[in-house]
């Protein structure tokens, strides 16, 4: 959904990025959506390292919007994504949105990201470990949160002068995925939650 060029959202939407709940990270696209989006806004303005604690804060805890109206404040759709009222009038809006962008179309040029690097990630650290000591964090969400803050900052390497392709910060998606996928607080999490329809918070 996110990757989209545009979208007609219902009112009523519910949206978020809730992989950290099974103890993984977005393995398909996500981060790197949530980055493109907080770097094109005024966080961007103060720096690389704000637009990923801002994508850290809406994906660690996994936000979930209320309404359309919060998922665009959140930062899920865009200014220019539109909301219907009425669920009757959804298809025949999105149908109306998809024409208004046939004609004459042109794929975006691929974007490139400025990441922070360690500065960022040692940032996203403290966050985590305010969180851990508030209660707020168990172990696992640190070892999440880890991973995470790895993804959106670009990794050790990055380097904010030399921005990351969407294939790149995507290859960082997966690798975070599958290592995570390997730990067995990770799989107690998905055997949790397919049993309870739950989070289990390990």
């Amino acid at each position: 959904l996110l990757h989209c060029d545009a979208i007609q959202a219902h009112a009523e939407l519910s949206i978020g990025l809730v992989e950290t709940r099974i103890g993984v990270v977005p393995g398909c696209g996500g981060c790197k959506e949530m980055m493109l989006r907080f770097s094109a806004s005024t966080a961007a303005l103060r720096g690389p390292v704000a637009p990923a604690i801002a994508a850290f804060n809406l994906i660690a805890p996994a936000r979930v919007s209320a309404s359309a109206f919060d998922a665009r404040s959140l930062g899920y759709l865009k200014a220019t994504d539109g909301i219907t009222m009425n669920r009757s009038r959804l298809i025949a809006d999105a149908k109306a949105k998809a024409l208004s962008l046939a004609e004459g179309y042109v794929a975006p040029e691929p974007p490139v990201i400025a990441m922070a690097g360690p500065s960022g990630a040692s940032a996203i650290h403290n966050i985590i470990e305010g969180e851990a000591l508030a209660g707020r964090a168990t172990a696992h969400d640190r070892v999440v949160g880890r991973a995470l803050a790895n993804v959106l900052t670009g990794g050790p390497s990055a380097d904010p002068l030399k921005p990351l392709s969407e294939d790149d910060v995507i290859a960082l998606e997966r690798e975070a995925f599958v290592d995570l996928l390997a730990t067995p607080a990770t799989v107690d999490r998905v055997k949790h939650m397919l049993a309870t329809g739950k989070p289990l918070r390990n």
